[in-house]
């Protein structure tokens, strides 16, 4: 392989704060905020151009609910925001559905008003460490290279960029066959006549007998509608026939879904094109190929709609993800790392940050979970996910929140959802400015002490 040697630079320090946060989506946001509300200076380092992440630049709506009845959220954080939400009218009352648009002004609002510091189009290319000590991340911009500094940073990727960058011990894929799960591109379409579509569902499943499965529409806003894989779908019918016609391929039908959208009222969320090859969404040729073929397929499927599905004559594409959906790649291996074995037994953990019962959700040509595990008959059907897991192994000044947090591949098909990930930002977030403000290890900081404090700041736990 041919290679270049390139001269050393010496890189100015141009930024310093007591937490910075790398990466600014949903566990960013709260993170950011967490350590804000502490008394602590905080930097976000985003590579794109608004917070949120995948709930926003991928257009991953709505929030799916935690499977606990009331669902707690265990975050103070997702509170404010939903608030923030419903009076933008970004938010349904139900706290679910969201509007990714919103969101993202919503996200930065909730973090100048806290004081934080958003460095926005900033690619972290390295990191500084000395003795397992972080001391800063190289950033390259626009305005070129250069250092930012901190006492305490959070990396809130999602594929655990800086802790790999840092030299820390990780896992990646399926452990029996080594593949990520299937990413998708998400998209919005608009002008939609939705009265016409939801009775185009009721004649459907009037016609095919089969009532109302994986389709609902309630007579005014919401429609929802879903085919997948193998079995009888309310709308399947109309997959199988396009498929035969030519109109649609087979791997269009294993994963399709649409959402409704707070406030538009004539476009839906599709959690579409999923793909199933050429998934690791730490590898930049799969996701360029991702968005190549993605938007290949996001066409192929309007047409699709308009020529089988009611209410679509006048529909069009609205958005495009201009990020790229992915489930799972990276999870560093935390000072305590969770199994999903652990998370089938409903274990607690008396240093928790969630509580969730959200099940196994594991992508593929066949959604399936070999494991089976009697859970624990305690009278509390949902597992907690214990502090140890934002605490990255053999580091004294890094913490880390999202779906790469200390997990295996089986629990994070079911912590990966927003709101766990919202309250992992919260408990490293309150963490991170313990340890700042302490001066000691993320090794020392009592998760204990971070729950409390999080439930003092108003979040739910049962």
């Amino acid at each position: 392989m041919k290679t270049y040697t390139i001269p050393q630079k010496e890189l100015e320090v141009r930024y310093s704060a007591d937490v910075v946060i790398c990466g600014g989506g949903t566990a960013g946001v709260s993170a950011a905020r967490a350590a804000a509300d502490q008394g602590c200076s905080v930097i976000v380092i985003e590579q794109f151009g608004s917070t949120g992440g995948t709930a926003t630049n991928g257009l991953v709506t709505p929030y799916m609910h935690s499977g606990i009845a009331g669902d707690p959220g265990c975050s103070y954080t997702r509170k404010l925001i939903a608030d923030k939400l419903r009076a933008m009218g970004g938010m349904e009352e139900d706290g679910r559905a969201f509007d990714p648009m919103v969101l993202r002004i919503a996200g930065e609002q909730l973090l100048l008003e806290a004081g934080v510091k958003i460095l926005y189009y900033h690619f972290i290319s390295d990191v500084i460490k000395e003795d397992g000590i972080v001391k800063g991340v190289v950033c390259v911009t626009k305005s070129g290279s250069y250092v930012i500094e901190g006492r305490e940073f959070i990396d809130c990727t999602g594929d655990a960029d800086i802790a790999v960058l840092a030299g820390a011990e990780y896992t990646k894929g399926n452990p029996d066959t080594g593949k990520c799960q299937p990413i998708s591109l998400r998209y919005i379409v608009s002008g939609i006549n939705k009265q016409a579509f939801g009775e185009f569902i009721h004649s459907e499943s009037e016609r095919t007998g089969v009532k109302n499965w994986g389709a609902s529409y309630d007579g005014k806003d919401h429609v929802y509608a879903a085919v997948t894989g193998k079995g009888d779908w309310t709308l399947g019918d109309a997959f199988d026939k396009a498929v035969e016609a030519g109109d649609l391929d087979i791997e269009d039908k294993l994963y399709w879904q649409l959402f409704s959208i707070p406030g538009r009222k004539d476009s839906l969320a599709f959690n579409n094109p999923e793909f199933f090859e050429d998934v690791d969404g730490t590898d930049v040729e799969h996701l360029t190929k991702a968005q190549l073929e993605g938007k290949r397929r996001i066409y192929r499927q309007l047409a699709f709609y308009k020529k089988y599905f009611k209410g679509f004559e006048n529909a069009y594409i609205s958005e495009i993800a201009p990020m790229v959906g992915v489930r799972e790649s990276r999870n560093v291996i935390g000072k305590y790392t969770m199994t999903g074995i652990e998370m089938l037994q409903r274990k607690k953990f008396a240093d928790s940050f969630s509580q969730t019962n959200y099940p196994i959700d594991i992508h593929g040509k066949e959604l399936n979970c070999k494991e089976n595990v009697a859970p624990v008959d305690d009278g509390k059907p949902w597992y907690e996910i214990p502090f140890g897991t934002l605490v990255v192994k053999d580091f004294k000044n890094l913490f880390v929140a999202g779906r790469c947090i200390g997990v295996d591949f089986l629990a994070e098909s079911s912590i990966r959802v927003q709101s766990s990930v919202r309250s992992s930002g919260d408990a490293a977030g309150i963490g991170a400015a313990l340890a700042c403000k302490r001066g000691v290890s993320s090794y020392d900081i009592d998760g204990v002490e971070v729950r409390s404090i999080m439930i003092s700041l108003g979040a739910d736990f049962k």
